[in-house]
This record gives C-alpha cells, sequence and structure tokens, in this order.
C-alpha cells in the first residue's frame, strides 16, 4: 500500500480507563511502540503526542527510531489533557500562569514539527470546557479565541488542525463539534487553521460526518481525518467499519468528491483486542471501501444526484451486498 495509512501511538499503550488505571495491557517503551506499529501491515506514519511521548531533547532520538521503522511522523500532537495542571483548562484556564504555560508548550510543539519535518500539528483542547451550569461563556470563548490565534501566528507555515469532541473528560468540551471550528476559523480568519474530524467524535455529536467534510470543504478550510468507530454515545474507539458500515460508504464517497489526500490516521483504543491485528484490520477496510467507492463513484453520484432514496439504496445495496438482487 502507498496510501498516508498512520496510527495514533497511543494504540500501543497501556490502554488505561477509569476501572482498570494501570491499564489492560503492557507498558511499552517508545521504541517498542514504534516497532509494533511497523509491525501492523499498511502502516506508514504514527502521531506522536508531545510532551508524553517525548520530550524537546528527545528529537534526535524519536526520528532516529520513526526513520529506522520505516516509517514518517504524520502529525504531532500536544496533550493537553492527561497532566492534572490542565484539569481546569489550558488556554481558557482562569489561572494566567497555566494559560501562558499552555500558549509555551503549543509553540515549543509547533517549533519541534518545524524541526522534524512534520506540517502538521493538531490541538485537542480535551480539559477546556466545563462540567456544571452557570459558566462564564463570553470570557471562555475569548479566551480560546485569543489562545489559537496567538498560537496558529506563531508559525503560519504550519497548520493548526483543531479536533473537536463533544464530551469527555469534561461533560461538556468548549470545541464540541465541527460547527464550532468553523466558527473559530471563521472568527480568527487565519489560513492556518484547520479541522481534525474524527469519525467517532463526529458521531458522538450527532453529526452526519459526510455532512461535516462537505462543510469544512465548502468553508474551504484544511482538514485531517481520524478513524475510529463505536455506537454513537461514547468514544468506544472501536476498529473501523465494525459498526458503521453504510456510514463509512457515505464518508468515502465524500472523501473522493472532495479529493482529499490528507493521511488516514486510525485513533483506536484495542482494550481488549491485539493492537497489531486491531490495526490491520481498520486499514485493510479503510483500503478496501475508498477503493470500492472510487471504482464504482459514477454510480454513486449519478443515484444521489437523482435524488430518488430507492435508487440509491439499490445501488449501494447492489455494489456491497453480494447476492442482493
Amino acid at each position: 500500500m502507498t496510501e498516508k495509512y498512520g496510527v495514533g501511538l497511543w494504540a500501543f499503550g497501556a490502554l488505561s480507563d477509569r476501572f482498570s488505571t494501570t491499564g489492560y495491557k503492557p507498558r511499552f517503551s517508545l521504541e517498542q511502540q514504534i516497532r509494533l506499529a511497523a509491525q501492523a501491515k499498511g502502516v506508514r506514519g504514527v502521531e506522536l503526542h508531545y510532551p508524553s511521548d517525548f520530550t524537546e531533547d528527545q528529537i534526535d532520538l524519536v526520528r532516529g527510531l520513526v526513520h529506522g521503522a520505516n516509517l514518517e511522523v504524520s502529525t504531532i500532537c500536544v496533550n493537553f489533557f492527561s497532566d492534572p495542571k490542565w484539569q481546569y483548562g489550558s488556554i481558557t484556564s482562569r489561572d494566567s500562569t497555566i494559560r501562558n504555560k499552555a500558549l509555551e508548550m503549543a509553540k515549543t510543539g509547533i517549533d519541534i514539527a518545524e524541526r522534524m519535518g512534520v506540517g502538521n500539528f493538531s490541538i485537542w483542547f480535551g480539559q477546556d470546557g466545563h462540567d456544571y451550569l452557570f459558566n462564564d461563556y463570553e470570557e471562555k470563548w475569548n479566551l480560546m479565541i485569543e489562545g489559537i490565534s496567538e498560537i496558529a501566528r506563531h508559525d503560519e507555515k504550519t497548520t493548526i488542525f483543531l479536533e473537536y469532541k463533544q464530551k469527555e473528560p469534561r461533560t461538556h468540551l468548549q470545541i464540541a463539534n465541527v460547527a464550532k471550528v468553523l466558527s473559530i476559523i471563521h472568527e480568527t480568519d487565519l489560513k492556518n487553521i484547520g479541522v481534525l474530524i474524527d469519525v467517532g467524535h463526529a458521531l458522538m455529536a450527532d453529526e452526519n460526518v459526510a455532512e461535516s467534510v462537505a462543510l469544512v470543504h465548502r468553508r474551504g478550510a484544511a482538514f485531517q481525518m481520524h478513524f475510529n468507530d463505536n455506537c454513537g454515545y461514547w468514544d468506544d474507539d472501536m476498529i473501523v467499519g465494525a459498526i458503521n458500515f453504510w456510514k463509512y460508504v457515505e464518508l468515502f464517497y465524500q472523501l473522493e468528491k472532495v479529493r482529499y489526500d490528507g493521511w488516514y490516521d486510525l485513533d483506536i483504543f484495542p482494550y481488549r483486542e491485539y493492537p497489531v491485528r486491531a490495526v490491520e484490520q481498520s486499514i485493510s477496510f479503510i483500503d478496501y471501501l475508498k477503493k470500492r467507492v472510487r471504482e464504482n463513484y459514477e454510480r454513486i453520484d449519478a443515484a444521489v444526484k437523482e435524488g430518488d432514496v430507492h435508487r440509491t439504496i439499490d445501488t449501494l445495496r447492489k455494489l456491497f451486498l453480494k447476492g442482493y438482487e
């Protein structure tokens, strides 16, 4: 496979949750995790978290480990969620000292991405939000817009992809859906702010993920994809396509329509599955469905444009269900 298939390195981590805080899997070193990623057929790149996966003084080490495994770094992601100091928010914290630390960490992460030749940098503001009612929403949004603008202006050659999610670990995350990211892009009016569309997060927000892609493309914003699956009410990060087959068919139809050429990165948490196999199954599904949609794009597109739901259903079932009449 020559496609840009990647995986978040966390798929090979200990994979803890609130019931098993030490994790369900062994704690592998960074080198071991990279080697496991390289074992999965089809993987070309890895996403790394800064500073939890590596620090600034380990750039050469990480570069050597990744290249030594014949891989690339697809994205550097700043970690604003796992350290307790962020529990009340990062760039929206009421504490100016915390806000400044967050801004400096993001800027350092961007510099690291530049030094490593990685053009993509993503941020998930996992602790910026609220749990209860009665919050100073205007002030929180002022801080969010000011902070994101400052981060993006630090190096306008690097695209800052904002990842949205409705909930977890807070009951309400501030950047909860695709519309809020597009609102941020509109308000900041900065060309190097993009959207990270995580399929599972879109499903949690009750979005039609294909429509989310269409909206981002309509705005002319850059975007990246995270692939996983869930049942719609929680971020289960399951094997891609295990649950939402038809939604994935529509998603790949839309990605083909907008000529998406970015990374196809996995954000999965195989708590009880063998991670290498879970990654391989996910990539095999993406590769198959992407090719199948591409080969039959004209037929699917014609059915969609006609607007007859019966024809669309029949067309898709005949294409994807063996023996269907």
